[in-house]
């Protein structure tokens, strides 16, 4: 229906394009009417120029292929800031020579004693340890800041010897629950901390500031929309950070819709933190909360039902079962949905069994997420199928962490890795996202150029039968993501009374050679109508 003349000043026209709407009414049309930040009308070049008036903007996309706007369902967006901003990025390290190097630069522009803090580094891509670095690695580099090391996974930390003294940490002090402090064949601290004992160490490190917090949001979000990313959700949110997304969504300062998760319990934290107020404007979502069943794959601490490979070791089952019910059933009746980190089988048995206690006490129909889904079998995905869970999973990792797995995980964990054919066959919505800065790259068109071809950084297939099409892996990154947050009324399509959030790319991806999808360029990043100078 056509707006009033008053509604309809500074419209926009977005036309000549080949817009693939994601919406099953109107799979493809040519040109689409904006006003009021909303989709008013979709369809051919006629009969929407037949719709512009004197105050009209248009834009000719000259054939290039027009897209709802990316959706990555799971990337922590400050954290992809920190290593923008504040923080050492030793992602690609090649071994551990070259990261005491980098450490050792870096503290150069810090003042002696200040907390350096590092992340990214895969002991897989180390040349000739093929080993997690120690305190005595670290020491060697750093004798004189206390030093804050996360891996990749952000599921294992290194601390040098400073940091455990500022930490006040030695072979006496307790195991937190769900997590591990390692120690050598002699009984001594190798530094490493896995799961909730990170807490230990991070727990020490100064606190940001709400103006440091915001650098990062700022630095992240241009970031995300270079890469055609218009929504996104912050899966593990504390307290001091939602309030600064709170702040810059009242000062008009978010340019991507973000859907923020507070998380439920810390890392270190002895008790649950409290369940906040449900929140929902134009640009900041709050409905869902966080909870960490286990720990990460490539870093072997994700909980297995049987055994990594040549080990005896089976991960972190970071939550026991009655717990874990009795928070989230608490969270779920104040109109939470539940967001659980489960990646090992052992840790999809957990979560799919409180998922289904939860059901019969879901009143409100709420339908609860499991982050990753790495290894579900078949019971798992009945399970979330009955309950109508979504799965949120990232095939950046097939790419970026395949070799991780296929070195720690026997032929019979490789056939179920992520399975995403087997996901949706089963009828189960499959949302897609990065988990960035877990990985490097969070293009959604590499994402879904993974989707398609299941290659890793090596160029080996993973699990061949769970390839998906381009088409599926587009939906999964659109309109399932929007599904995933509960927003698939404004977003998600290119639908009429949606919001004009879209991504314009330079090449029809569905004509694309798959080996080739990551290379085709973002030509135009548009939210609410407005088209985003990316060069900022």
């Amino acid at each position: 229906m056509r707006m009033s003349n008053k509604e309809m000043e500074n419209d926009v026209i977005f036309y000549n394009a080949n817009i693939l709407t994601q919406d099953v009414a109107q799979p493809n049309a040519e040109a689409v009417l904006v006003a009021q930040q909303k989709i008013v009308a979709v369809g051919s070049n006629v009969d929407i120029l037949a719709l512009k008036n004197a105050t009209t903007t248009l834009h000719d996309l000259q054939g290039m292929t027009l897209l709802p706007g990316f959706n990555d369902a799971h990337i922590h967006i400050w954290k992809v800031g920190n290593l923008l901003t504040y923080m050492l990025d030793v992602r690609g390290v090649t071994s551990i020579a070259e990261l005491k190097k980098q450490l050792t630069a870096f503290a150069k522009t810090k003042q002696k004693g200040e907390w350096i803090m590092a992340r990214g580094f895969n002991e897989i891509l180390f040349s000739d340890e093929k080993r997690l670095p120690n305190c005595t690695d670290l020491d060697e580099a750093l004798p004189d800041h206390p030093l804050c090391l996360i891996r990749t996974c952000a599921h294992i930390t290194v601390a040098n010897t400073a940091a455990m003294t500022v930490a006040g940490i030695n072979t006496k002090t307790k195991v937190p629950d769900g997590g591990e402090i390692r120690l050598d064949n002699h009984g001594q601290l190798l530094g490493i901390f896995s799961e909730t004992a990170q807490g230990l160490i991070q727990g020490k490190i100064p606190e940001y500031t709400a103006a440091q917090y915001e650098n990062m949001i700022e630095a992240a979000q241009m970031a995300l929309l270079r890469a055609g990313i218009t929504s996104a959700t912050d899966p593990a949110v504390m307290p001091d950070l939602l309030a600064v997304y709170k702040d810059m969504e009242q000062r008009g300062k978010l340019k991507i819709r973000i859907n923020a998760v507070p998380v439920m319990l810390p890392d270190g934290g002895l008790k649950p933190l409290p369940v906040p107020k449900c929140y929902r404007s134009n640009f900041l979502n709050i409905n869902t909360v966080k909870f960490f069943s286990d720990g990460g794959l490539s870093g072997k601490t994700a909980a297995l039902l049987g055994h990594y490979k040549n080990d005896d070791y089976q991960g972190v089952l970071r939550l026991e079962k009655q717990f874990f019910y009795d928070l989230a059933l608490k969270a779920q009746q104040k109109g939470f949905k539940i967001a659980t980190h489960a990646i090992g089988d052992a840790a999809m048995e957990l979560v799919t069994e409180v998922y289904e206690m939860l059901q019969k006490d879901n009143t409100q129909l709420l339908r609860h997420r499991i982050e990753h889904v790495g290894l579900p079998n078949v019971k798992h995905l009945q399970r979330m199928l009955e309950c109508g869970t979504h799965a949120v999973s990232q095939p950046i990792f097939i790419y970026e962490l395949g070799p991780n797995f296929r070195s720690s995980l026997d032929e019979d964990y490789l056939k179920i890795c992520y399975p995403y054919r087997s996901i949706l066959d089963k009828g189960i919505t499959l949302s897609f996202s990065s988990d960035a800065p877990v990985v490097k790259d969070f293009s959604p068109l590499m994402g879904i150029q993974n989707a398609v071809r299941r290659e890793d950084r090596e160029g080996i297939v993973l699990s061949e039968n769970e390839k998906i099409s381009i088409e599926e892996a587009i939906h999964c990154y659109t309109a399932a993501a929007a599904d995933a947050n509960d927003d698939l009324l404004n977003r998600g399509t290119i639908s009429v009374g949606k919001w004009a959030d879209f991504v314009v790319l330079n090449r029809n991806i569905l004509n694309e050679n798959t080996s080739t999808i990551k290379d085709i360029a973002i030509a135009h990043a548009i939210v609410g109508g407005e088209i985003v100078d990316l060069e900022k």
